[in-house]
């Protein structure tokens, strides 16, 4: 009994070695909390550059009585008068050692045939929590990649669905009986990201001083990655424009 436990923890063992190195799981990394009195903040507007190309339009046959008979996709949302764009997300990398995170739970809403909110970020470690608020079937079906990390039917006044998050990386969302409704979530191994508001405005604060990365994302535009230095009690601003190229 003893010799076929070991040597089923042994192949797990291996299982696990081969899937990483395929790259099919990302082992853990450890984030430390710690005291962050004199951090800095990073902060600024994200804007398009040039006219924003018009967002899909697509035609509902399935429950056009609910969903309408078009839907428009929420790709590109650009705010007029500054053309500020919302739904980019800052994302800064390599912090091992920061803040507390506040957000544990990430809720992904079917709310009137759109995944609300479109876009959000979150951390490993974090969950999900799936819900549906519509009176009609749909399908929520998250994906890292071309792994399906969840694929589940929700009907109407269903039960909330949870799943944990293992590990880092973008998470598409799509219902596959709704294919306009799609969502994106942003993980990554520290707390330390934002999504830009209607105005294209973010702000991240409790930074460690030092060097950093940053990564800019939007769904519609090629990823942009920024060099920044954080001092301590002092504002930097990251205020660039996107285009697509």
């Amino acid at each position: 009994m003893i010799r076929g436990f070991v040597k089923f923890s042994l192949n797990i063992g291996i299982l696990f070695v081969l899937f990483c190195g395929l790259g099919l799981i990302s082992p853990l990394q450890a984030y430390d909390v710690i005291p962050v009195a004199h951090g800095g903040e990073l902060f600024g507007t994200i804007k398009f550059r040039g006219v924003p190309p018009s967002n899909e339009i697509f035609r509902e046959t399935k429950t056009p009585e609910f969903c309408g008979s078009t839907v428009q996709a929420e790709t590109f949302i650009v705010n007029p008068e500054n053309n500020g764009i919302k739904n980019v997300v800052i994302l800064i990398e390599n912090i091992e050692r920061g803040k507390k995170p506040i957000i544990s739970t990430l809720v992904v809403e079917n709310r009137h045939c759109h995944f609300v909110p479109h876009v959000q970020f979150g951390m490993v470690g974090n969950s999900f929590e799936i819900r549906n608020s519509d009176p009609v079937l749909h399908n929520t079906h998250l994906h890292l990649e071309d792994v399906t990390l969840l694929n589940v039917a929700m009907p109407p006044k269903g039960r909330n669905v949870k799943k944990n998050i293992l590990q880092k990386g973008i998470v598409k969302i799509n219902c596959d009986a709704h294919k306009f409704m799609q969502g994106w979530v942003l993980i990554s191994e520290n707390p330390y990201s934002a999504v830009t508001d209607q105005e294209g405005n973010f702000a991240i604060s409790d930074i460690p001083p030092g060097n950093y990365k940053v990564k800019v994302w939007h769904e519609g535009i090629p990823v942009q990655e920024k060099e920044i230095t954080v001092t301590s009690d002092k504002k930097t601003n990251l205020s660039i424009e996107l285009a697509i190229k």
